[in-house]
């Protein structure tokens, strides 16, 4: 996988959005849920700003190995948060819907 600048804010842009896009679809289909929601959607939105701030703002000289290393730690990251975001989704999904719930 290519470790450049464009890649990696691609890559958090699309876990976040896809925590904020399921987010949304869940809080239409279950708003009683909506303060569990809102708070998961915020986060979200939250952790993009923060985390598409860290790729721009770093010390590291361009093309650097550090720099590599830097920006792989950042989609680790995304990737982490957002699985862990999605996962509470799946939770308040599988509240509604026993059929989900895993075997």
């Amino acid at each position: 996988m290519e470790n450049s600048r464009e890649s990696t804010r691609n890559i958090v842009q699309q876990l976040m959005n896809e925590v904020i896009e399921q987010g949304f679809h869940e809080l239409v289909s279950r708003p009683q849920e909506s303060t569990r929601l809102n708070i998961l959607i915020q986060t979200a939105s939250h952790k993009l700003g923060e985390q598409l701030h860290r790729i721009d703002h770093h010390d590291f000289k361009d093309g650097s190995k550090e720099q590599q290393d830097y920006w792989q730690s950042i989609t680790s990251l995304a990737e982490r948060e957002s699985l862990e975001m999605l996962s509470e989704i799946q939770r308040i999904q599988q509240q509604y819907n026993p059929r989900l719930k895993r075997i």
